[in-house]
């Protein structure tokens, strides 16, 4: 709305929290468009920077690095989208903040589409893959977090089954802001 865009300028922000358990099955999903999933490998770096070209390659290289997993698609072999799974805190920039995470967590973030690829469900195929993934390595629940203004992607995505699990928001501007987290409101979310 146009409050929450005024008082961004002011440096307010403010993400969803979304959570799912992963021991529900995970929907079979196939996209608009032939697609092959798979993880991205450390020889696969400068295949990830021409995707995604504003990315520092040694940004994507320590993440590798720090057992951060980046799961890609790519049609006719060329990478059209990807996602990235953190199975340890997880540092935001648009909050400036650090997201804990408890043992068994997973977050997913930094999940990317080719403009010219929307629309055909390619992301919802790398969901699939990602949360199959974590089921069969152990974990009990994945994570993420949307802008609110783009909370109407979640209506759009029979493969997630995600849950609003609160707000972060960070009032204030400055070095050492202050972040809240704030449970979902009774009824919505869990």
């Amino acid at each position: 709305s146009f409050w929450f865009k005024l008082l961004s300028q002011c440096g307010y922000r403010r993400l969803l929290l979304l959570e799912r358990a992963l021991d529900q099955p995970v929907a079979d999903f196939t996209p608009g468009l032939p697609v092959e999933v798979t993880m991205l490998a450390e020889s696969e770096l400068d295949e990830y920077l021409t995707f995604r070209p504003a990315t520092v390659c040694g940004e994507v290289a320590d993440r590798l690095r720090s057992g951060h997993m980046c799961f890609v698609a790519r049609h006719s072999g060329r990478i059209v989208a990807a996602a990235w799974v953190a199975v340890q805190p997880v540092w935001v920039p648009f909050l400036g903040c650090q997201i804990d995470m408890q043992a068994g967590d997973a977050h997913i973030y930094d999940k990317f589409t080719l403009p010219a690829y929307r629309g055909h469900g390619i992301s919802n195929a790398v969901r699939t893959q990602h949360l199959r993934h974590l089921q069969r390595a152990g974990f009990r629940r994945a994570t993420g977090a949307v802008l609110p203004a783009h909370a109407s992607s979640l209506r759009a995505d029979p493969t997630g089954r995600f849950r609003t699990d609160g707000v972060h928001r960070r009032p204030q501007p400055g070095r050492l802001p202050r972040i809240f987290r704030i449970p979902p409101p009774p009824g919505r979310g869990r």
